[in-house]
């Protein structure tokens, strides 16, 4: 499964990961690899949770990223 995942650097320089699809899936870490290894985690126990208590587990379906200018 593929999930995306939006990673932004805080201001205090930690990285900080959520997934739009699993809104309670999110991470930090002090660099963007370990963010990165956080998050691959989270969403991995958050899948694993939702399907013991028979949740829906969300598929990403054509997903595009936008960058929108304001």
């Amino acid at each position: 499964m593929e999930y995306t995942v939006i990673m932004r650097k805080a201001p205090d320089g930690f990285y900080i990961a959520s997934c739009p699809l699993l809104p309670e899936a999110k991470a930090q870490g002090e660099t963007y690899e370990e963010c990165l290894a956080n998050i691959k985690e989270v969403l991995e126990l958050c899948l694993e949770c939702r399907k013991e208590r028979g949740e829906e587990i969300p598929q990403e379906i054509d997903t595009k990223k936008v960058t929108v200018a304001i």
